[in-house]
């Protein structure tokens, strides 16, 4: 049965999408079965470069509009990865009747269901929240994204959830000169997250054009490996600036 991890933020602009992406392709890349699942509108057909090939979205599957197979999206050159689609336009938040249909119906079929889904407003994400093991919160340097941040966490620990994870992302070069936060350990005690990946900025990944179609550029890819060992329990040393 597939273990269900939350891909979420606090605010838009924190590259949780691409987040989300970067880690399947890791863990699909090690062997394990991935299903991408979009909690809220539809970007990651973009980022792979799909957005002309969506047939089936979230929506049609919620509506009995399509069996659970074709509602998923194959990926070129990622055998073990599927993309479910959010809908073009805005929907109804998922009920949690129907997301725990989905993970019944999809659960036995992967090892891994990332669901890519805002953290606030509380009432989209706990649908979400009902039906996963652990969460992911990504999270920019920034004092106003911390603490929105730590809105989604502590909503997540009231719901019972025990593992919540801190990916701090698009971090500067500069950092280490412009502190934007005084530092990581300030991410961390504020939005009360252990942290499990530190990305840096990288232009030609969070570009918002080219995305993950083309593949992972190198140092990424390195980060993302060592960020899908660590989900898996392996002890990965943690890139730091």
């Amino acid at each position: 049965m597939a273990q269900v991890i939350l891909i979420t933020s606090g605010k838009g602009g924190t590259g949780k999408s691409t987040v989300c992406a970067g880690l399947g392709i890791s863990l699909a890349r090690l062997g394990h079965r991935v299903l991408l699942a979009e909690g809220g509108r539809r970007s990651l057909d973009v980022q792979f470069g799909l957005d002309e090939t969506v047939l089936f979205d979230r929506s049609d599957l919620a509506q009995g509009r399509c069996e659970k197979e074709d509602a998923l999206l194959a990926l070129p050159g990622q055998e073990n990865l599927r993309l479910l689609c959010g809908p073009l336009e805005a929907a109804a938040p998922a009920g949690t009747a129907f997301c725990r249909r989905l993970a019944a119906g999809y659960g036995p079929l992967f090892d891994f269901i990332l669901v890519d889904v805002d953290g606030l407003p509380e009432e989209n994400l706990a649908p979400w929240a009902a039906i996963a093991q652990r969460a992911v919160l990504v999270c920019t340097p920034e004092r106003a994204g911390a603490r929105l941040c730590r809105q989604v966490s502590d909503f997540l620990a009231a719901q019972g959830m025990e593992d919540i994870r801190l990916c701090v992302n698009m971090l500067p070069d500069d950092f280490s000169v412009r502190r934007t936060v005084p530092d990581l350990d300030w991410m961390i005690d504020n939005i009360c997250a252990q942290l499990i990946a530190v990305i840096p900025l990288d232009r030609e990944l969070f570009c918002g054009q080219a995305g993950v179609r083309d593949g992972l550029p190198n140092i990424p890819r390195l980060i993302f490996d060592h960020f899908a060992q660590r989900i898996l329990g392996k002890y990965i040393d943690l890139w730091l600036q």
